[in-house]
């Protein structure tokens, strides 16, 4: 097979080579290095882009020639656009115009290639370069092949003609695909009449929106106003226009149903408080021992409530200049050894202080935002400091929150700080854990099985278990550097695959895992909804059987097909299976999301989707399955918190 650097050679060299004469008829320059041809239009620079498509060598067996297929495409950039829009709105712009793909090929001759440009693949790159192919040949099949005169004589020209056309603000806007795409881009161009008509627009069909949900219900509005307060903000920024919110949110304390939960005979949560968040997205929610309760909102805004359930700090956190806005998961906490709170790199003091830990400003190339979530934060309480993870960096803050020292780890990524080993745990590449003490001095190195980047240290830092895509995943002995393999799923049974899963082609790995907190057994909760612990220190594998009116109430599998007569449908309900003298819980759905170890009595709980949750007892036994409605957590050793689209209730363990 031919390699693939050698396509993309033969792409942005020989088929490039054949376009340069042409498009330097226009003025259009190739910029090798970037792999483009670029020509520019007072504020606008014009860029022709090459590329393969799926499957690009075609042998055409009639003639017995080889050929490379190509596609054309054209995209329009104004430099001073893109700036205007990153200071204004803080992110880039999306695509201005949409560009006809055109699709040509060119002849391949023996002496285009080399001997090492091929290379010998192995059974595996066979089946998928086999599977990639046809789909690739279907798709194909549906593209006109333009001949390279044609395309050089005839299409280059009109290409090159709508790219004229296309470099002007107004034709842009005028050939826009949605109502009010490129509203900011009128703004810019100074099409003051025309963009205050569409941003009039918008505000209009926000309010329109808010209506409408609030018609059916109040649980779904909270996004929608979300989206007005961003229009209204943004609008303020980038315009002379202002608007009104004539919608207020809020967290509302609603009385509490007395709800508890008992999942055995001592142990027991009962509801304290209750609150509506329906007008709220609630991405995070912390618990510190006192019973206050943080809240991160909408990815932006800050709230404290004390134990009382009134609100005692609030705040809208602003994206820093230059930086990404958040968009997806933040870290949180309470600060070790302390009552504080922390979200992403700021901090919320115990007596309601507010702090930011500055992030060190990255050199970054083609206009790139750069990273804004770190990857976690601690208090070190032995010399009064800060210590937070960012990338591939640890840094240190004194408690005032000023920068004193940053330690680059190189390559491997920050991954968790242990305040009571003084360790910083690093990744390196995919395939190992590297344990660094606080002066960067290297502690220990552990490998793990390709995708198993998850992991987990015992509370005694005697053991360590890294978990993840692979099937087997990796246990240590941190005292003697014993390391043994952890099956979540025992597929080297034989008949265990072809008897439980033989319909499915996903991966065995395991996605949860904990050690009890005496450190004597580690639970584990695997893909296809296995469930699992080890004994410690021998390592006895348990599988973890829930009780036959529980699996009852564990979602079944519809898989849907398509025949001759029709469609129909196959349900697997889970069930149990005998398989070499061992029972297993067969069970397609019903993924462990959590497991929790309550702080008293040898009791542990697995949350099961965001449905059930189940207890168990020391010795394995399931004891209860409790019915939930959202997301279960755990926090402080003594809190349990529920929370739905529309309520968050709090649990006390008594």
């Amino acid at each position: 097979m031919i390699k693939e650097s050698k396509i993309k050679d033969l792409i942005y060299g020989k088929v490039a080579n054949l376009l340069i004469p042409e498009l330097e008829r226009y003025d259009f320059k190739y910029l090798k290095s970037k792999r483009y041809f670029l020509r520019q239009e007072k504020n606008f620079h014009q860029v022709i882009t090459l590329y393969n498509p799926y499957s690009p060598i075609y042998f055409d067996e009639d003639t017995e020639r080889v050929y490379l297929q190509f596609n054309i495409s054209y995209q329009i950039e104004i430099p001073d656009y893109e700036k205007w829009y990153l200071e204004k709105l803080e992110s880039k712009p999306g695509s201005l115009v949409r560009s006809p793909v055109l699709t040509s090929q060119v002849e391949l001759f023996q002496e285009d290639f080399k001997d090492d440009n091929f290379y010998t693949p192995s059974a595996s790159q066979k089946f998928k370069k086999y599977v990639t192919n046809s789909l690739a040949s279907a798709r194909n099949n549906k593209v006109y092949i333009i001949p390279l005169d044609e395309l050089l004589r005839n299409q280059l020209p009109v290409l090159i003609s709508k790219i004229s056309d296309d470099s002007d603000i107004l034709k842009i806007f005028e050939k826009r695909e949605h109502p009010l795409q490129h509203t900011y881009l009128l703004i810019y161009g100074g099409y003051t009449d025309l963009s205050n008509e569409q941003l009039d627009k918008i505000y209009r069909n926000n309010l329109d929106t808010i209506e409408d949900k609030l018609k059916l219900s109040d649980i779904n509005v909270g996004g929608a106003i979300q989206n007005l307060e961003t229009f209204i903000k943004i609008a303020q920024n980038v315009s002379q226009r202002s608007y009104i919110n004539p919608y207020k949110r809020g967290i509302h304390k609603l009385t509490s149903q007395k709800e508890n939960f008992v999942f055995s005979e001592i142990l027991n949560f009962l509801e304290i408080l209750r609150f509506d968040i329906s007008q709220y997205e609630i991405n995070n929610c912390e618990i510190n021992a006192m019973g206050d309760i943080f809240l991160l909102v909408n990815k932006q805004r800050i709230i404290k409530i004390n134990g009382n359930g009134d609100i005692v700090f609030e705040k809208e956190i602003e994206t820093k200049k230059g930086f990404e806005k958040i968009y997806w998961d933040v870290p949180s906490g309470v600060i070790t050894e302390t009552l504080d709170f922390y979200v992403n790199n700021y901090i919320v003091t115990n007596d309601n202080r507010f702090i930011e830990l500055p992030l060190p400003i990255e050199k970054l190339k083609n206009k790139k935002l750069q990273k804004s979530v770190i990857t976690e934060l601690a208090y070190w309480q032995k010399e009064e400091k800060y210590i937070l993870l960012y990338r591939h960096s640890f840094l240190t803050f004194d408690r005032m929150g000023i920068w004193e020292k940053t330690f680059d780890t190189g390559k491997s990524i920050c991954r968790q700080i242990i305040i009571e080993k003084e360790w910083i745990i690093t990744q390196i590449g995919d395939t190992e854990i590297q344990v660094l003490d606080f002066n960067g001095n290297e502690v220990g190195l552990y490998d793990f099985g390709l995708g198993n980047t998850s992991f987990e240290f015992s509370h005694n830092y005697k053991y360590l278990i890294c978990f993840g895509y692979s099937t087997k995943s990796q246990f240590y002995n941190l005292t003697n550097g014993e390391k043994n393999t952890l099956w979540a799923h025992p597929t080297f049974i034989r008949g265990y695959i072809e008897k439980l899963y033989n319909d499915i082609h996903h991966n065995f790995g395991m996605t949860k895992a904990g050690f009890s907190p005496d450190d004597t057994y580690i639970v584990g909760g695997a893909d296809h909804g296995k469930y699992v612990a080890w004994t410690l220190p021998g390592l006895e594998r348990i599988e973890l059987i829930p009780k036959l009116e529980v699996i009852e109430k564990l979602e079944p599998v519809v898989i849907h097909s398509n025949g001759t007569q029709g469609s129909t449908d196959k349900i697997i309900k889970p069930e149990l299976i005998t398989l070499d003298k061992h029972t297993f819980l067969k069970n397609r759905n019903n993924k462990i999301l959590n497991i929790i170890f309550p702080a008293e009595g040898d009791v542990f709980l697995t949350v099961i989707g965001n449905k059930l949750i189940l207890s168990w007892d020391g010795a394995f036994h399931n004891l209860t399955c409790t019915e939930i409605i959202g997301k279960i957590e755990y926090h402080s050793q003594k809190y349990l918190t529920q929370r739905s689209k529309s309520e968050l209730i709090i649990y006390k363990q008594k």
